[in-house]
């Protein structure tokens, strides 16, 4: 996070976690997931992807969209197709790379 100019901010009296500075849209914070399992069971089945010298341990798109449908947020709402369209398309290149 300090090579793209972002922060980590402990979570305070009021306050949740949060990500300050330059490069802090790149990520983001989770501290509550709606209509997924605990996080013991859910990060068995995380995707890992490389950041540099480290592996991330990232939810599937798939557990993300069903998030996403369980939080029903305005701003859910308006990803969900979005979403469905790149798992849709993502499924594609699967079975094509398949044959």
């Amino acid at each position: 996070m300090q090579e793209v100019g972002a922060a980590y901010v402990p979570p305070g009296n009021f306050n949740p976690p949060m990500l300050a500075g330059a490069g802090a849209e790149l990520f983001d914070i989770v501290i509550r997931m709606d209509g997924l399992g605990s996080f013991a069971d859910e990060i068995k089945n995380c995707v890992e992807i490389p950041l540099g010298r480290q592996k991330l341990k990232v939810l599937s798109l798939e557990r993300i969209l069903a998030s996403k449908i369980a939080a029903n947020r305005t701003k859910d709402r308006l990803t969900i197709p979005v979403l469905r369209d790149a798992l849709a398309a993502m499924q594609t290149m699967k079975r094509r790379v398949k044959k």
